[in-house]
């Protein structure tokens, strides 16, 4: 999806790992931002999202998106927690969504303003 600030996101869905993911998305569009589902129900693992982002597409940034499951609690990501993993997993700057708050991201993909960033 692009932007009219320049910005590209990339929204997973339900996928698993493709080569588009590196021909489309990061070589042709350009993405630097990614929404990734890390529920690993429905979607792909944990290790296989991280290989996405790392390998594949290379954001500058990423959305955590499907966890299934309660990931913070008074400002932190809870270890153990499928998040708590990804996080660690990837290299890029994560963000986590937070009821009632809209991030905003440059044209580049760095995030700006709306959401708490949660530390590593």
């Amino acid at each position: 999806m692009h932007f009219t600030n320049g910005l590209v996101a990339y929204f997973s869905g339900d996928t698993g790992i493709t080569g588009e993911q590196d021909k489309a998305v990061r070589s042709f569009h350009k993405a630097n931002l990614a929404v990734m589902n890390i529920g690993d129900t429905f979607s792909t693992g944990l290790t296989k999202v991280a290989y996405v982002i790392n390998e594949l597409i290379k954001p500058v940034s990423v959305i955590h998106s499907h966890a299934n499951e309660a990931a913070t609690k008074g400002g932190k990501v809870l270890p153990g927690t499928r998040t708590a993993t990804f996080q660690k997993a990837i290299k890029t700057s994560d963000h986590i969504p937070l009821s009632g708050r809209t991030m905003e991201f440059n044209g580049g993909g760095t995030y700006f303003a709306g959401c708490k960033k949660y530390s590593k």
